[in-house]
């Protein structure tokens, strides 16, 4: 465990520097971590995961829409499991994603349509894009259990338009390419308004995901108890779903809007308006996986964490690191500080002092790294990576070539 916690550290910063005060002293024990934190790929950042990928969906036809993003489908069982996954009818059709689905015989795409309108035509629904945690920085390895090699991290989308621009390929992975970053929304979803009826009221839940603000419409179409009552519903000007039976239980509607219907009585034609308010935040980063995986599957892989704030609540300072240090750094900062404003200067502030700190600080941190290289050894190289089991793009070198082949 670690010898000290944030708290403690700054409380000792403040011993030395009582003119920061609690803000400022926060800020130097902080910044030293930050600078720790990005010294090198420590082993307290080193993380791992997986990806994984479902069966390819490819169940009942659909009708498209040149200009819509509108799916429907025709004996299809299309479910909540579909969203974030990618949606194509053919090698001759760009890939889209499923933003939301509103039922078992339709669902919304990212964007709108570009093909020709058409309908009859077999969907394929699978995982080609993957989403990184979000305190993903880099990635260290992709690798494939199965077929016992790594996957190849340095190839980019432009390099794959130029061996497979129709994404025709699919089958075992060989390498990941960037693509771009989520575009996650988060709105705000407002409780009913009551626009026609004087009954009882449902309540709303969840996120709104849609990417414009809308309004969602609720009208009981049976009377009854919650669980016998039924209602229909529409986003802004679109056609009513119908035949939702009520219930205690929140029941999704379409871009993550939740409603539930409370014990209570509800009244035949009574209609309530759900405002929602579209957000979006950053987005996290997304990768290609080339050729696409339409099995079911998993890809281990081992990430490089982003760094973190040791001021949050549930954050621990990593056990390698020493009050020591921490304490070093936060004070070369508070010695080149020169005080609030000239009539209040900091009695801490010396130039000199900063530089001993620093140096210190320094000597400290190089410690830390040559104990941490001695836990996780990063600082070595091989002289031929090229033999090992790697996949090879365009070629493929595997276990069964390296048996074949001197190297």
């Amino acid at each position: 465990m670690p010898d000290a916690t944030f708290q403690q550290v700054v409380g000792r910063v403040k011993l030395y520097c009582p003119m920061a005060g609690q803000f400022l002293a926060e800020d130097f024990v902080r910044n030293a971590f930050y600078r720790i934190s990005r010294e090198r790929k420590w082993s307290w950042l080193i993380k791992q995961g997986q990806f994984l990928f479902p069966l390819l969906y490819n169940t009942g036809t659909v009708a498209v829409t040149r200009g819509s993003t509108i799916v429907t489908g025709t004996s299809t069982t299309f479910t909540q499991a579909l969203v974030g996954l990618q949606f194509r009818t053919a090698i001759n059709n760009p890939i889209y994603t499923v933003q939301s689905v509103q039922s078992t015989t339709q669902l919304t795409l990212d964007t709108f349509w570009g093909g020709t309108t058409t309908s009859g035509i077999v969907p394929n629904i699978y995982r080609a894009y993957v989403t990184v945690p979000d305190d993903f920085h880099s990635f260290i390895s992709v690798y494939d259990p199965n077929f016992n090699w790594q996957l190849n991290l340095n190839y980019s989308q432009n390099d794959l338009n130029a061996v497979d621009a129709q994404r025709a390929n699919v089958g075992q992975a060989y390498l990941l390419a960037w693509l771009d970053f989520t575009r996650d929304y988060v709105g705000q979803v407002a409780q009913p308004v009551q626009t026609i009826g004087t009954g009882s009221d449902p309540a709303t839940t969840g996120t709104y995901t849609g990417p414009n603000n809308a309004i969602f419409t609720v009208q009981i179409t049976t009377a009854g108890a919650s669980g016998t009552a039924v209602f229909k519903w529409k986003k802004d000007d679109g056609t009513f779903t119908t035949g939702v039976t009520t219930s205690t239980s929140a029941l999704t509607l379409q871009d993550g809007v939740q409603v539930y219907f409370p014990t209570a009585t509800y009244t035949l034609n009574d209609v309530w308006a759900i405002q929602c308010i579209a957000g979006s935040n950053a987005g996290l980063q997304r990768y290609e996986v080339w050729p696409h995986i339409q099995n079911e599957y998993v890809l281990p892989y081992i990430y490089e964490r982003e760094v973190f704030s040791i001021s949050d609540p549930l954050a621990t300072i990593p056990r390698s690191i020493t009050t020591d240090v921490l304490l070093e750094g936060a004070l070369a900062e508070a010695a080149r500080w020169p005080g609030p404003s000239p009539d209040k200067p900091n009695s801490y502030y010396r130039l000199e002092l900063a530089d001993r700190h620093e140096e210190k600080f320094t000597r400290l941190m190089y410690q830390l790294e040559v104990r941490d290289e001695d836990l996780a050894m990063q600082d070595v190289m091989y002289q031929s990576l090229t033999g090992l089991p790697f996949a090879v793009f365009p070629n493929i070198g595997d276990t069964n070539w390296l048996q074949d082949h001197a190297i």
